[in-house]
């Protein structure tokens, strides 16, 4: 099944030096010119967008991964305690605040690394970090970009965005001057791409989705988001879908950002094939098993389009800006009468994440179809089933849940810690209940790949 990212969260205000750092030792910040999407005026075609090959931000960056953490996720304790951006280095498995200021106690906003439970996104570009934050208020909810620098004794404000329009997920990209992001607005019926000097914090709206014919869809909303970039083009593709549910495709376009123009390009069509037929009397219905399915890569550090054969049991990988298609693995269960097969693809730098969702698999034949999850960890068109698994009270026993690969090692939840925590109900009586915390650790690829499951647990130092 396809899983998405999550933006929801909120944050807290940024940004000058460190506490507790030296008088002479601490810097002074300069931010960027702060200024709300409300007076940002469009330019036809773009001025001064930058200059230099585009890239695009995941939380994964030359051996780490960005993440927030709360304290209590760390000390598995009641109190919430304080959020912190740490960079993981998942080499050693060491896991550090992206602070560098001497002293800090990394207990305020003054502390680059500071969140306060606000950072929805961390995006790594080398040292530098990225954050997108949400500032939740019942009249004026918005969201901002800050950055961290590379030396993490500074925090900027970039942008922040007019209250009413929501910063679409996934597919945010940076060249030598700006950072690209794409807005939904209040109504979810209009998208326009953006682009925002990590300078200055100038902004401009380069394009509006509403000028490309078939823009928003017949449902709601259906936004395009960015897949891949390459020079000065981004590619960008939207699911289009009918009321029957059945018709899907994804339409596919190109933003070039030398000239501002945009060009609609391929539209990948999902093939219905065979209708299976499960069940009879009351409990029949159909089984569709696509032979062509396409889904926007949500998760891990590459971007794309999957495609996925639930006939053949094989799993592809599509660079839009080129139309080609690459074969992941194939070998995979295969949707047949009695259950169904779905399939999601995860990218990373050193190989490919595939899930199979069975749904109402009977392999027994007592007539209690049961829903399972396998997931593949591929590379150079090899698969190798994950084992490693581990018990949620309460959700029973799951899968490891991996956030990268790369250079030869693997950063995932791999355990579960529970605990009781104090809570207070409505009326203030106080009562404990059961918690539960991912642990995180590192493993060598290969190791994992071999079965293993010695973990080296993260080490959060100050």
């Amino acid at each position: 099944m396809k899983r998405y990212l999550a933006i929801t969260a909120a944050l807290a205000l940024v940004l000058t030096a460190c506490g507790h750092a030296a008088p002479d030792s601490t810097p002074t910040l300069t931010a960027a010119t702060e200024t709300t999407q409300a007076t940002a005026a469009p330019a036809e075609p773009p001025q001064g967008i930058g200059s230099g090959a585009l890239r695009m931000l995941t939380a994964a960056a030359d051996g780490v991964y960005y993440q927030v953490f709360n304290d209590w996720e760390i000390n598995y304790t009641d109190t919430m305690g304080r959020a912190l951006v740490y960079a993981i280095d998942e080499q050693t498995g060491d896991a550090r605040p992206v602070c560098s200021l001497p002293g800090c106690a990394h207990d305020s906003a003054a502390c680059p690394a500071w969140s306060n439970g606000n950072v929805t996104l961390c995006y790594g570009d080398g040292d530098e970090v990225y954050l997108l934050l949400f500032y939740y208020n019942d009249e004026t909810s918005y969201y901002r970009w800050e950055r961290i620098g590379a030396d993490h004794t500074q925090r900027t404000v970039l942008a922040t965005i007019e209250p009413g329009q929501s910063v679409v997920g996934r597919g945010v990209a940076v060249d030598d001057v700006n950072l690209y992001y794409s807005l939904l607005d209040e109504d979810n019926r209009h998208q326009t791409l953006w682009a925002v000097d990590t300078a200055g914090g100038q902004m401009q709206r380069i394009y509006t989705w509403d000028d490309l014919a078939d823009g928003t869809g017949e449902y709601c909303p259906e936004m395009y988001t960015l897949l891949e970039v390459s020079g000065r083009q981004m590619t960008f593709a939207k699911m289009v879908q009918t009321n029957d549910a059945l018709t899907k495709a994804m339409q596919v376009c190109a933003v070039n950002l030398t000239d501002g123009s945009i060009t609609p390009r391929q539209r990948y069509e999902r093939d219905t094939g065979n209708v299976l037929v499960q069940g009879d009397g009351m409990e029949k219905r159909n089984l569709i098993s696509y032979r062509n399915d396409y889904h926007i890569l949500t998760e891990g550090s590459r971007g794309g389009l999957a495609n996925c054969n639930y006939q053949s049991g094989e799993v592809g990988f599509v660079d839009a800006a080129v139309d080609t298609l690459t074969p992941v693995a194939d070998g995979f269960p295969t949707t047949r009468d009695g259950w169904e097969c779905y399939y999601s693809l995860s990218g990373f730098a050193d190989g490919w994440l595939v899930w199979v969702d069975e749904c109402g698999r009977d392999e027994d034949g007592n007539g209690t179809g049961e829903n399972t999850t396998r997931q593949y960890f591929c590379r150079d068109g090899v698969k190798t089933e994950l084992t490693q698994q581990r018990y949620v009270p309460g959700k029973d026993v799951r899968n490891i849940r991996i956030l990268d690969a790369q250079q030869g090692r693997v950063l995932a939840a791999y355990d579960t810690k529970t605990g009781t925590v104090h809570d207070v109900d409505k009326d203030g009586t106080t009562y404990t209940r059961p918690m539960n915390w991912d642990v995180y650790g590192v493993i060598a690829l290969d190791d994992l790949l071999a079965g293993s499951t010695d973990f080296t647990p993260l080490n959060f130092a100050e």
